[in-house]
């Protein structure tokens, strides 16, 4: 092929707008010059080179816009060390089938499980599969829509976290919530039903949600919608950090009795 032709190939390229084909198509044609193949397969690989990159892009997009503060994978969840979760319904998580159903998912239990670990790399896949997702904590989300509230863009905060197909609260429990802030919770959790995922964490069971919300009516309201069409998960164990250091001897191998004994 002549340098002329090479670069008429390489401008047509550019203008339908397939650079990463235009980038890489003198090292495909060297790879390939020797090679005596049907051209229907020689333009797939050409192709699905761009297809390919072109995914990878978009994929790093939508993980930057999740605003996820750290990769998680979970193949790195130690399975082995908590109660209440399989790896089969691990699996089942990791097939990202609740988000095609518009279904929630609720990962609940004492701190150190490893429940943002979980949500962490389910956000992750869900970037890496297609799919928008959105991170905030709790703490974060609720101040983001009290703000919105105040300044008279509630229904237009509402409808930007409608958008993506996954979103992420973690840390439901750990501050409680006012009146004002249970109220823009439940119009957050409705302005979701039966639309797309919710996925969040918290330390707090459904029992004691009436306390974390301060109305036990708002509670209920919101746990109806959350949880209509959900999978709950119910984590139990010690947290990793405390086995951690006490491997580390940085604590005694067990902390509440050796406190009963300092008090004594």
């Amino acid at each position: 092929m002549s340098s002329v032709t090479l670069e008429i190939l390489r401008t047509n390229l550019q203008e339908l707008n397939l650079g990463f084909a235009s980038n890489y198509i003198d090292s495909f044609l060297h790879e390939h010059s020797r090679e005596e193949r049907p051209l229907v397969e020689t333009l797939c690989e050409l192709f699905d080179h761009e297809l390919t990159q072109r995914r990878q892009r978009a994929a790093k997009t939508r993980l930057k816009l999740s605003r996820l503060p750290a990769i998680k994978n979970l193949e790195e969840f130690k399975i082995e060390e908590v109660e209440g979760i399989t790896s089969k319904k691990l699996a089942e998580l990791s097939s990202l089938a609740f988000v095609e159903r518009h279904e929630n998912v609720v990962l609940m239990g004492p701190s150190g499980l490893g429940k943002t670990h979980i949500l962490s790399a389910l956000v992750y896949k869900a970037c890496c599969q297609g799919y928008t997702a959105y991170y905030m904590s709790a703490q974060e989300i609720i101040e983001e829509l009290v703000k919105a509230k105040r300044q008279n863009r509630l229904k237009r905060k509402l409808a930007s976290f409608c958008k993506p197909h996954l979103l992420a609260v973690d840390e439901i429990g750990y501050e409680s919530f006012t009146k004002e802030e249970s109220t823009l919770f439940f119009n957050l959790v409705a302005s979701r039903y039966e639309k797309a995922s919710i996925i969040l964490t918290t330390n707090k069971t459904f029992g004691q949600w009436g306390e974390l919300m301060g109305e036990n009516a708002i509670a209920t309201a919101t746990l109806d919608r959350l949880l209509h069409h959900a999978e709950v998960v119910i984590m139990k164990g010690e947290s990793y950090r405390i086995k951690n250091r006490t491997k580390l001897g940085l604590m005694p191998n067990n902390p509440l009795s050796s406190a009963k004994d300092n008090g004594k």
